[in-house]
């Protein structure tokens, strides 16, 4: 049994918006889970007076306040910050606290351009596309010199944003425009996987016909769609849809809705499950 904490403060009226994060807190514990669990996220803008006089105003804590406010006219490291509200609450265990203050020192190492690349990819890993295509945004409308094989990256992760929101032929643009500026055959795989999935099977097919030179991609790709429907039959999911052909053939209707109402609320815990998972 892991031992109770003890909450300091007050709970905030008002919540403290973190931009970096996009989260609102709403006592000083949320703020400690954020930093621990975000800190990749975070640098120089999300430290200062604003957060300083939410804590002091909206969680009560002057004296934490008083103490950030010193060490941020001494132009303390951001590191320096977190870990001395960190330790002040005492939420966190040490290795969690050791960690986020180290994770923070590194970000300050980077140059800007690195800081927002590494956001970026921390963010799609995360699920969190809005927030990723603003910073690959930046990134390519903004960096003069960016090199064939970065530019090639942004433009293949964008393209699995794309995919994931099953906005295919926007994500075949982008695997389209990784595979010219990087020549990966991981991007002309991605590229044809989602002309497929937007295209009839006739059309795909005359589709390759047409582009000789995709041919062997080509071939990849429909090795692994067969590996995938091979997995799929044996599935859970494609037996409970079989067992739903069969009572409807039957004219079993009762079954049938039995069935499907099971379905149903496993998809619904399933999305509840998701969803639990992203806030925070």
């Amino acid at each position: 049994m892991s031992k109770p904490i003890l909450c300091i403060g007050t709970y905030a009226k008002t919540p403290f918006h973190i931009e970096k994060v996009g989260k609102n807190v709403y006592c000083i514990e949320e703020l400690c889970y954020i930093l621990v669990n975000n800190a990749f996220l975070l640098d120089e803008d999300s430290f200062g007076n604003d957060l300083f006089d939410w804590i002091e105003k909206e969680c009560s804590l002057e004296r934490l306040s008083d103490e950030l406010r010193s060490m941020y006219m001494k132009k303390c490291s951001i590191a320096s910050l977190a870990g001395t509200i960190l330790d002040y609450v005492g939420y966190n265990s040490k290795k969690e606290v050791d960690r986020t203050e180290e994770i923070l020192r590194a970000n300050a190492g980077m140059d800007v351009y690195r800081k927002k690349m590494a956001r970026a990819d921390y963010l799609l890993k995360n699920n969190r596309y809005s927030m990723a295509f603003k910073e690959y945004e930046f990134l390519l409308n903004n960096t003069d010199e960016l090199d064939k094989k970065t530019k090639a990256k942004i433009e293949h992760n964008e393209g699995v944003m794309y995919a994931r929101l099953f906005l295919f032929e926007r994500a075949a643009d982008m695997f389209l425009k990784a595979y010219r500026d990087g020549g990966d055959e991981a991007s002309l795989i991605q590229y044809l996987g989602a002309v497929r999935m937007n295209l009839s099977d006739k059309e795909y097919v005359s589709f390759v016909a047409d582009n000789e030179d995709m041919y062997e991609a080509s071939m990849v790709l429909e090795k692994r769609v067969n590996e995938l429907e091979e997995l799929f039959g044996s599935s859970k999911s494609n037996l409970a849809v079989g067992t739903l052909s069969v009572y409807k053939a039957e004219g079993k209707m009762g079954e049938y809705y039995d069935v499907v109402g099971k379905i149903t609320d496993e998809l619904k815990t399933e999305y509840r499950d998701l969803v639990k998972s992203k806030v925070g």
